[in-house]
């Protein structure tokens, strides 16, 4: 993975501050007192016309006049004396600029057209660009602030770690940070995107996931300039067996888009930016909160093994909660069994619970032995991947239990969680001893348990593998650039699909009625009759369908039928004849299949129950294109219409492999199209018994956009 050359915005050895104020309090001014506070060790050098001298460090009129070599300019000037700067800087050959600078592209077509001027001209000369509307970064390693962020302002200190976070708002990233902090979390580095005029968050990810320092990774995102560039980062992390955690806000306009196909309505943009996260590892949450919870739990460093969970409690309605928010969130609370349940039956009193949730009672107010003695219990249990204690208990007593806890989770692999509620008063030096140690701690049942889902779906995903495929093998002839006009309509890609070895029905096209006596002798009746045109989709509603036919001579008066309905519906459409082809005789279920490009991220196969009920049900599932067997199977079993493929009330099973397989050869060849195809729907697909196989009805491709909103239907 090919990667910007970030380091010298970290680990500058000469820092120049072009703008620089003696007011403290400014913007200008707060980046030089920072430095100043910290004692950075390198050299800095204030740029100013006004100033001699700043805090006993010479200050320059130009940067030009600095004679030393310059690593890294934070530039604090308004945006229209930014394009004089910026080569000047070229002229000193500083590579690496922070912009704190606002005026830019946030306040409109003004701002944007001096963005872009200053953005041409340091792509053209080699220069990286943090900003502009940038707070600032940090370097944590090496306690060196370099911008105006108030959470650079601590008088602590900062707590380095192991955790890398990148923000395109400098506002929340830096809040995070401060929370975090608090929390006893520690941070390699924090950085600010602003407007991403050159580096953006995925660049910056880039460089986090392969310094050695940093394996957790966080970033807010306001967007998604470049999918590719997400999918080849989260490969890369589940490479490393780095988590990944993103924060993403707004919701694009993509998906209100007019849709010409079933699947292009059913697949908006920000639910495919969520089928990414869950393909790729990516961990996603919803606010700040819920991202130093994923922070906490990740930084510890351990992993599980599965997602079978033992609940310890001194409450009977905590165990409750844990095992209500197990269920919601995918866990698994088994039964103890065997050795363990014997073990823990001994150590609790007779009318707690040696079930999971373990109600190890109140009885542990007086003898803590019995919650200590319990988890080592479990941990000593094979069939247990994940230990989750829950304790009210305050004073000596807790701060005794938090210790031990601490004790037996810097000795063993397995993961450790804790809820301590009640008050800071009460039961806030249990939390900090748990905190200081590294034991993830939280302070709700819901909390705790939603930060062990984000645990064991990471932890699941890098065991499992994601059967995701780089090159899959070619499905099928790729379509020449030539024959890629438009739209398809069924005939065209009823072609495709034979040459995939997906069966479709025997057909015929018929040009004028006259053909009919000559083309019918190779079919078996009935037959269905359907309309081919470009400009006519929508079949039915053009009375360009006929079902049923038995003879020839019903055949030839479904064609002056739908010749006179058609022409009547659009007197302008280009009719390329009628297709005649035998109805399927087989009982089967309908399922469809269908493809969306989404400009972010390329293609995505989407399936579920086909014919009228993709609009109605909507039970859908969507993978990013490629899938294999493992992939496209899984598809199949989320669907909420599983059921009906595997045989209710007396009806045989489907054929489930014939239609795994489908999805793989779709998938395969949309693939070899390389994002050209735009949309795809084949609706719908009969999926015979077992063993019969499957019969493809309709399709349509779509290789560019059309405005008009259109839906296919026979």
């Amino acid at each position: 993975m090919q990667t910007k050359d970030l380091k010298k915005f970290f680990h500058p050895k000469s820092i120049a501050i072009i703008g620089a104020s003696k007011d403290f309090t400014s913007i200008s001014g707060k980046p030089l007192k920072n430095l100043i506070r910290t004692n950075f060790t390198g050299e800095i050098y204030p740029v100013n016309p006004r100033y001699d001298e700043i805090e006993g460090l010479k200050c320059y009129s130009s940067i030009l006049e600095i004679q030393q070599k310059v690593d890294l300019a934070l530039i604090a000037v308004s945006a229209s004396r930014l394009t004089s700067i910026l080569r000047d800087c070229i002229e000193k050959n500083v590579r690496h600029i922070m912009l704190f600078s606002s005026g830019f592209a946030e306040i409109g077509e003004s701002g944007k057209k001096i963005q872009d001027e200053v953005a041409k001209i340091a792509l053209e000369n080699n220069i990286n660009i943090i900003g502009p509307n940038c707070v600032g970064c940090l370097n944590v390693k090496d306690s060196i602030p370099m911008g105006f962020a108030t959470s650079l302002e601590s008088k602590n200190g900062y707590k380095s770690g192991n955790i890398g976070l990148v923000s395109q708002s400098g506002a929340l990233g830096f809040s995070v940070f401060g929370l975090a902090q608090e929390e006893n979390l520690g941070f390699t580095y924090v950085v600010n995107t602003g407007n991403e005029m050159d580096v953006t968050t995925l660049d910056t990810v880039e460089f986090l996931l392969e310094d050695a320092d940093t394996t957790v990774i966080a970033a807010y995102m306001e967007g998604i300039s470049n999918g590719e560039q997400l999918i080849q980062v989260a490969k890369r992390a589940k490479e490393l067996r780095k988590p990944l955690i993103i924060l993403k806000s707004g919701k694009s306009a993509i998906g209100k888009e007019a849709a010409l196909s079933h699947t292009a309505s059913l697949a908006g943009s920000e639910e495919t930016f969520q089928v990414i996260t869950k393909q790729y590892g990516i961990t996603t949450v919803k606010d700040i909160d819920e991202m130093i919870d994923a922070m906490r739990i990740f930084s510890r460093g351990k992993w599980a093994e599965g997602k079978k969970i033992a609940t310890v409690s001194n409450s009977g309605a905590a165990g409750i909660a844990m095992a209500d928010f197990s269920e919601e969130f995918g866990l698994v609370l088994e039964p103890l069994q065997g050795e363990t349940k014997a073990k823990i039956e001994a150590i609790i009193p007779s009318y707690g619970s040696s079930l999971n949730p373990i109600d190890i009672t109140a009885q542990a107010l007086k003898e803590q032995h019995i919650l200590t003695d319990t988890v080592e219990a479990l941990v000593k249990d094979d069939n247990t991947n994940v230990i989750v204690i829950q304790t009210t208990f305050g004073g000596e007593l807790g701060e005794e239990i938090c210790r031990k806890i601490v004790e037996i989770d810097q000795r063993v692999e397995k993961p450790i969680i804790v809820t301590v509620t009640g008050t800071e008063e009460l039961t806030g030096e249990n939390r900090e001893i748990l905190r200081r140690n590294g034991v993830p701690v939280y302070k709700t049942t819901h909390d705790t348990m939603l930060a062990v889902k984000h645990l064991v779906d990471l932890s699941m995903y890098h065991h499992d593998g994601s059967n995701v495929r780089n090159h899959p093998i070619l499905a099928g002839p790729l379509v020449g650039e030539e024959e890629k006009n438009r739209i398809w309509t069924e005939e065209k890609v009823k072609s495709v699909l034979e040459q995939l070895n997906l069966r479709v029905p025997k057909n015929v096209i018929l040009q004028s009625e006259k053909d009919v006596d000559q083309c019918i002798g190779k079919l078996k009746f009935p037959l269905v009759a359907k309309i081919i045109s470009d400009d006519i989709l929508h079949k039915t509603e053009a009375g360009g369908v006929k079902l049923g036919i038995q003879t020839i001579d019903e055949a030839k008066k479904a064609y002056q039928e739908i010749a006179q309905s058609t022409r009547k519906y659009n007197p302008s459409a280009n009719i390329r004849g009628v297709l005649l082809e035998e109805m399927l005789d087989k009982k089967g279920v309908e399922m469809f299949i269908g493809i969306k490009n989404d400009p972010a991220f390329g293609s995505f196969i989407v399936c579920g129950l086909g014919g009228v009920f993709i609009e109605v049900l909507k039970d859908i599932s969507i993978r990013h294109v490629p899938i294999d067997r493992t992939e496209a199977l899984s598809m199949v079993e989320e669907l909420k219409g599983f059921p009906i493929l595997l045989g209710t009330r007396g009806e045989q099973r489907s054929d489930i492999e014939a239609f795994v397989e489908a999805l793989v050869k779709v998938s395969d060849f949309v693939y070899d199209q390389n994002q050209t195809l735009e949309e795809m729907d084949i609706n719908p697909v009969v999926v015979l018994n077992e063993g019969e196989g499957l019969v493809a009805l309709d399709g349509l491709i779509i290789w560019e956009k059309v405005e008009t909103e259109i839906l296919v239907s026979s």
